[in-house]
């Protein structure tokens, strides 16, 4: 698992001298950030056998390009050799191709801010097929400054520590005056009479009924307890706080038997929401793995199967389920190409949005999974929007500095973002991958949540988040439900109904003015409106959009 911070009781390091300038020389074996791996046998050096990565804490004088010399070598695996990255603060910048099996030195340029920040090299393409086993051995990681900058020197993780606290208040900081500017609108209520005269002195009150943000949980366990009063309460919870749901399409599961697909399931679930008001999406429809191969084939179907189970589905369900994920994890599942398959959904139901799903996103960038979707939108494949999960590693508490950066990088595609999948756990595992220490609790996980929902609400390109699983029964993660075993809320519960349902539901109240209007800035979304003027009363809906105008008119008639 990546970014798990080990602190060693001794650190070998080095000034050494490159070229003209000084550099500060990391060696690999006793590097106090390695979150996998093994010693090489007779060293010196490490093996980073699986994907992880191994680096330091430094302080650098001044920000700048700073080049990266790295002594490695690899084994290859099917003709490919590792592909090692630079990672500055867990963003992970360049990458070269390790394709030596002696150590050879590898420089990479990264840009370093000032400051004390978290400097590795990651190991991101792990394979091993029969006797062959890809591998990334290190021996040696130098820094080496822009010319004329004093050399880096190492740091404790007590400084990055209070330099995170800060970050984190600076992103949170960035996060409010963005839910300022791209979550709210002006809106004006013009009253006027049966004449088209303006009310002056009307009594007038607004209120949000359903946010333009998608607020979701997966629905997983719709009507699946053992008692009619559990699922009851699983429904009042999930209504009370959510306008948006995941329903399940995994392929083993849902078609256990060829040609009966578990539709009955899915309409009661539809039918529920939409008595409900809740907007839907459907996931997965083909996944390159276990639970995405129907028992009775021998491996992924034939894509003439595959097209016929997406476009039957797209277009039962049109106009009822707004969102698909149509291939899960294609970055990393790779057995189902998303080109066809977003065609084929787009020909059934073209008003449908199609969203295209991976995982490991927030802990680094996941550069496969951007140069997919870049090459995708280059050869004009239909998607409308990129889903992002944020529970891979699962025990990591992502930096919001680094949620916004990585928002920030995946949003010049130019599509809307998706948080697909959000599960900060309470089951009581160690917190990694943050200056924040501790165990993930009831407590470490609302405090989490809800910085983690300020940052992506206030965040220009999201347009939804998706916690993944409301109820810790039927959790894929312990303790990662909003509810706990019983059904009673847990403090996330609780804290998220403040945020969504409280600080983020506008309620406006006035008198129409001179003119006959009242003015108000509200959060996007659905409104009730209510006038009453001299025994006369009128209610009304509106929707207030980022784009406007929004100068709605209610009419008092006699």
């Amino acid at each position: 698992m990546r970014r798990l911070f080990l602190a060693l009781p001794a650190i070998a390091v080095l000034l050494v001298l490159t070229g003209t300038a000084w550099a500060l020389a990391i060696k690999a074996e006793s590097a106090r950030i390695r979150t996998a791996g093994a010693a090489i046998p007779g060293g010196p050096g490490w093996n980073l056998h699986s994907n992880g990565e191994v680096g330091d804490y430094v302080y650098a004088d001044k920000a700048g390009r700073y080049t990266l010399v790295v002594r490695a070598r690899g084994t290859p695996c099917k003709g490919e050799w590792p592909v090692m990255a630079a990672v500055v603060d867990n963003v992970t910048g360049p990458t070269v191709i390790v394709d030596s099996r002696e150590f050879a030195a590898y420089p990479l340029t990264i840009e370093v801010p000032m400051g004390t920040h978290v400097v590795t090299v990651a190991f991101e393409n792990d394979a091993k097929a029969g006797d062959e086993d890809r591998n990334l051995y290190l021996a040696e990681l130098e820094l080496k400054p822009p010319e004329g900058v004093k050399e880096p020197v190492m740091a404790s993780r007590e400084d990055w520590m209070a330099l995170g606290e800060r970050r984190e208040e600076a992103a949170l900081e960035r996060a409010a005056k963005g839910v300022e500017q791209y979550r709210k609108a002006e809106a004006k209520i013009q009253v006027v009479d049966a004449a088209g005269k303006p009310v002056i002195d009307a009594v007038v009150a607004a209120e949000l009924e359903r946010h333009d943000f998608l607020f979701g949980c997966n629905i997983y366990m719709f009507d699946r307890f053992k008692l009619v009063e559990q699922n009851n309460i699983y429904k009042k919870r999930f209504r009370d706080l959510f306008n948006y749901a995941t329903t399940g399409f995994y392929w083993k599961g849902y078609e256990p038997e060829r040609g009966k697909p578990r539709y009955e399931a899915t309409d009661k679930v539809i039918a529920w929401a939409a008595g409900s008001g809740i907007r839907l999406k459907g996931h997965p429809l083909l996944w390159d793995h276990e639970a995405g191969v129907p028992p009775w084939s021998q491996g992924q179907p034939p894509k003439e199967v595959q097209k016929a189970r997406v476009q039957e589905i797209v277009r039962r369900f049109a106009g009822k389920i707004e969102f698909w994920e149509v291939v899960n994890e294609p970055s990393h599942c790779r057995g189902v190409p998303i080109d066809e398959p977003y065609r084929w959904a787009r020909e059934a139901d073209p008003k449908a949005a199609l969203i295209v799903n991976d995982y490991y996103v927030m802990a680094s960038g996941y550069p496969p999974f951007f140069k997919l979707l870049e090459d995708a939108k280059a050869a004009g494949v239909p998607f409308d929007g990129i889903g992002i999960q944020a529970h891979e590693p699962r025990a990591e508490r992502f930096p919001l500095e680094q949620v916004q950066r990585v928002l920030d990088h995946y949003a010049t595609l130019g599509k809307p973002l998706h948080i697909t999948e959000f599960t900060p756990a309470s089951g009581g595992q160690p917190i990694t991958g943050s200056h924040r220490q501790g165990i993930w609790n009831e407590t470490a996980q609302a405090e989490y949540a809800e910085r983690f929902y300020r940052v992506v609400f206030g965040h220009p390109a999201t347009v939804a988040i998706t916690w993944w699983d409301l109820s810790d029964q039927g959790a894929w993660l312990k303790g990662g439900g909003l509810l706990r075993n019983d059904l009673s809320p847990k403090t996330a519960y609780d804290m998220l109904w403040r945020l969504i349902q409280r600080e983020w539901k506008t309620k406006a109240e006035g008198r129409t003015d001179g003119t006959g209007a009242m003015a108000f800035r509200g959060i996007l979304g659905q409104y009730r409106v209510h006038v009453e003027f001299g025994g006369r009363k009128v209610d009304a809906a509106f929707r207030l959009g980022r784009e406007g105008p929004n100068a709605w008119t209610v009419t008092l008639k006699e």
